[in-house]
């Protein structure tokens, strides 16, 4: 056991004697206890139970004693006194009330000088530890970590003070002072001339040493990122745009993203020639906020270098601040500003050069390390950095730009000046992959989904098409955005419809109510896009194109160039197949020629222009059917007065006979339409009354005569009539429907208003009784019947007040049962109200089931026909906070649109929209 312990004692020592330990105590200068060096008789040592005594068999023993009066001496006078201090602010105070200079004698003068001489005769072999400026960094070390490092940790991690990271540059700065003191004043003195830098530099950096690691280095990471954060929006012209939006708004804490942009907007509103001449994008805030911010912050950054907190910490901190701030500024100050020409680079640009790179020029000249470690062959900021950080923020606006282009399409054309931006960001491979991927997806989230209605994505289809054949005239980034939007309107049942209704609309007739769903835009774009066709027919190899260029290297394998901005044959290349487009147009020409039209001009236009693109033989049928019309107004003519059918101007007929109590022959007038190429036009057959059959008959002659071996079929529901229903207190005059007019005949008597059921009328007219109602139901809303009871209705000879209206009613009904009792008229009258209230109910659910009517609809046309369990399982999902009707319900619901003609019951029980 004794060898173990001898072989550990002798391991310590070889230990020891290469690493000798170093005690804070060890450093501590003789004990008070000690003789001063005046008590002790010269040529006698004097020493101390903590202090190492000198190896003196190899130095004079004079020379000795000398040095330890002297080392005795200048210690005790640069020993800093403890003092325990609970918070920065009383280390502050405690300092400020003990900032008098330290009082030297002449034997403390005379003793620094003996130490610090930079060779001491006859000890040279004086071990580091007693070397006086060692022993002053030890004891440095000591004070601070005793008496200093505990109140600054606890006030950085808990922020006991207002500023905190200021506060310990403050206190920091004043244990500097209180350090290097007696060094400036005493020490350096009594050193050579030559080394005086040099061993001001070794405290300087053994001071910045101990803070660097006795202090949180996270903590003043973060607290120093807040300070630049905070400052470099005001020196970066960024808090102007927060504060006055702040100001309008009423609120401090709106955020960035959400405010209005002004310091664009103010650059853009100065003159020209001084746009360029000013460094601050606001110069009223130049020498006012901008400049106390900036002094703030530099000063701040000059105090922390000297102390030691600056340097790779404050370089790494003030990096990520301004990534973040130019990120910032962008979004602050380009975000929505579209307008055109666009100036955003160029402001951009200037703003980078002027203002970012001046603030990193003036940072980076403190933070750089000190004159001896430089690389004098290198600057801190070159003119190809400036250039790299113009890159950097012409990037970040093109990604702003790249996610607001979903906006900047729906409000194109006056956002046209995103483009422009966008149009120098995407030249490169990579931003052009990035923005057609983030569109793409945009696309699928905004826009491709069933709540959006098929003429929404048809138009911003066609603004799409517009803004990226600016964007790429080349159309590789169109190809690629369009064909999620051109595969999901394949699917759409209605598309065809849309664009035919939209190049067949009449761009001058603002008067459309239903313009918003009709791209009314289509019929222009068609005639303007023949223009250009005319004016450049030269196709893709066109030899005297100097500004030809290849395909772009991103280009797809099927890639096809578009012929411009060709948004018509965009539209039309939908689908392979052009038969579905020609027949929709022969659809819906044929209701817009059977119209009472003055002129056919609109759709005259647009069949010539289609028959470029589709070919003649395709449109054939469409051009006959606009012949049959035009000619029809001469064939009209000549019967009309071969049969002497031309009398007086009275109402006219289009097929059938008007309403009016006067007996006067009533004018016919015929669209005779060609059979076979017209289609299928549904008809309800009605009886037409007498005068009016008899003028076909007699029409019907007259065409024979004309155009022999043809005969006439009369479509009558399909005509129109001009009524004129001369009543006791007014006259009514419009325009309806022949099966309507044919309704309101029927209720024609000489002698009181006549009372119809509809079983009645659907009787003696042979049509189906919910058309009668229907009809019925019509006139109601124009005030020329009352419906008495259910189906059953008189002719309302004259407008009653409100009380005289329900008087009316009740007359009605005692009316129709002169013969009953007493109790009998009372059943009756119960029966009335039941029945009434019961109406009433059913009034005001189907009243509440039309609210549900439009996702019906929308769900019809989008997904196509679907039976009545899914579209009550459809609704249960798309409906906010459910639906509350059943099966039965939605079932009569829906059986009642299907009698007017909005629905229709295909195979297999599922409904359908009608077209």
């Amino acid at each position: 056991m004794s060898q173990i312990d001898s072989l550990a004692r002798s391991r310590k020592r070889v230990f020891n004697s290469v690493f000798a330990p170093v005690k804070l105590s060890e450093n501590a200068p003789t004990p008070l206890a000690t003789p001063t060096p005046s008590s002790t008789a010269p040529g006698r040592p004097f020493g101390s139970a903590t202090l190492p005594q000198i190896p003196l068999h190899d130095i004079p023993e004079p020379e000795a004693v000398k040095w330890s009066r002297a080392w005795h001496s200048a210690t005790e006078f640069l020993q800093v006194p403890d003092r325990t201090f609970d918070t920065p602010s009383s280390y502050l105070e405690y300092a400020r009330l003990n900032s008098r200079k330290k009082q030297i004698t002449a034997e403390t003068r005379n003793a620094l000088n003996l130490l610090l001489l930079p060779h001491v005769p006859g000890l040279h072999e004086i071990p580091k530890e007693y070397d006086l400026l060692h022993w002053y960094c030890n004891e440095i070390r000591r004070h601070f970590i005793t008496n200093i490092q505990s109140i600054l940790c606890t006030a950085l991690k808990k922020g006991s003070e207002d500023d905190p990271l200021a506060q310990t540059v403050r206190c920091l700065n004043v244990a500097h002072h209180t350090y290097f003191r007696p060094v400036e004043d005493h020490m350096l003195p009594e050193v050579v001339s030559t080394e005086r830098n040099n061993t001001y530099s070794k405290l300087n950096e053994a001071f910045q040493s101990i803070v660097a690691h006795s202090l949180p280095s996270k903590r003043i990471s973060d607290l120093l990122e807040e300070t630049i954060r905070s400052t470099a929006v005001d020196i970066l012209g960024i808090s102007q745009a927060r504060d006055d939006d702040a100001d309008d708004t009423g609120s401090n804490d709106m955020e960035i993203d959400q405010q209005p942009s002004i310091i664009y907007r103010l650059w853009k509103e100065m003159p020209e020639t001084a746009r360029y001449e000013v460094y601050e994008v606001i110069p009223e805030y130049r020498d006012d906020r901008m400049s106390q911010a900036r002094n703030k912050l530099l000063t701040l950054l000059h105090a922390m270098q000297e102390l030691g907190l600056g340097g790779h910490r404050v370089q790494k901190v003030f990096a990520q601040v301004m990534n973040d701030m130019m990120t910032e500024f962008i979004l602050v100050s380009y975000k929505e500003q579209w307008e055109s020409p666009s100036l955003v680079r160029e402001h951009l640009c200037l703003w980078v050069e002027n203002v970012f790179a001046r603030l990193a020029v003036e940072v980076l000249e403190i933070v750089q390390p000190p004159t001896d470690y430089r690389n004098d062959n290198l600057m801190n900021v070159r003119l190809d950095d400036v250039e790299k950080w113009q890159e950097i923020g012409l990037a970040r606006l093109g990604a702003l730009r790249t996610s607001e282009l979903f906006d900047v399409i729906v409000n194109w054309d006056s956002s046209s000046g995103a483009i422009e931006d966008l149009k120098q960001y995407t030249t490169h491979t990579a931003s052009r992959f990035s923005l057609s991927t983030a569109f793409v997806g945009t696309l699928s989230q905004r826009l491709l989904h069933p709540g959006a209605s098929t003429a929404e994505i048809l138009q911003l289809y066609i603004s799409i098409i517009r803004a990226f054949s600016v964007l790429d005239p080349k159309g590789v980034l169109l190809d690629r955005a369009a064909r999620p939007i051109r595969k999901y309107l394949r699917d759409r049942d209605d598309t065809v419809r849309a664009i035919v209704g939209g190049l067949l609309a009449d761009p001058s007739d603002t008067d459309n109510t239903e313009s918003s769903e009709t791209l009314v835009e289509l019929a222009t774009e068609l005639t303007n896009a023949h223009r250009r066709n005319l004016q450049n027919d030269s196709g893709e190899l066109d030899w005297d194109d100097m500004s030809w260029m290849p395909d772009p290297i991103d280009a797809a394998a099927d890639y096809k160039k578009s012929k411009g901005a060709d948004v018509v044959g965009s539209l039309i290349s939908l689908f392979d197949s052009k038969e579905a487009f020609v027949k929709e147009l022969q659809s819906m020409l044929s209701e817009r020629l059977l119209k009472k039209k003055p002129n056919f001009d609109q759709e005259t236009s647009v069949l010539e222009l289609l028959k470029v693109r589709f070919g003649d033989g395709a449109l054939q049928a469409c051009e006959v059917m606009l012949r049959d019309v035009i000619d029809s107004k001469r064939v009209d003519t000549v019967i009309r007065n071969d049969q002497e059918l031309a009398g007086e101007p009275l109402p006219a007929w289009g097929t059938a006979a008007p309403v009016q109590k006067s007996y006067n022959v009533p004018q016919l007038h015929s669209k005779i339409l060609s059979r076979f190429f017209w289609p299928a036009l549904q008809d309800q057959p009605f009886n037409v009354p007498k005068e009016i059959k008899t003028l076909q008959e007699r029409y019907s002659t007259g065409f024979e005569a004309l155009k022999q071996s043809r005969k006439l079929t009369w479509l009558n529901a399909l005509g129109h009539v001009t009524v004129e229903l001369d009543l006791e207190d007014r006259v009514f005059t419009d325009e309806v429907t022949t099966w309507q007019a044919t309704v309101i005949y029927a209720f024609q008597s000489d002698n009181a208003p006549a009372t119809k059921t509809v079983a009645e009328l659907a009787e003696t007219l042979e049509m189906s009784a919910s058309l009668v109602r229907s009809a019925c139901l019509f006139w109601v809303s124009k005030r020329i019947l009352v419906e008495t009871q259910r189906d059953s209705f008189r002719v309302l000879e004259v407008l009653p007040n409100d009380e005289d209206h329900e008087m009316a009613i009740s007359g009605d009904q005692e009316a129709a049962n002169p013969s009953a009792t007493e109790s009998d008229a009372a059943a009756a009258a119960d029966a009335a109200a039941a029945a009434a209230a019961k109406e009433t109910a059913n009034a005001a659910a189907m009243e509440k089931m039309n609210l549900y009517w439009q996702f019906i609809v929308g769900m019809l046309t989008n997904q196509g026909a679907m039976p009545l369990q899914r579209i009550i399982m459809m609704l249960k999902i798309a409906v906010p906070g459910g639906f509350p009707f059943g099966n039965e319900e939605l079932r009569e619901f829906l059986a009642g649109m299907v009698a007017q003609g909005k629905l229709e019951i295909v195979s297999g029980g599922s409904y359908k929209i009608v077209r």
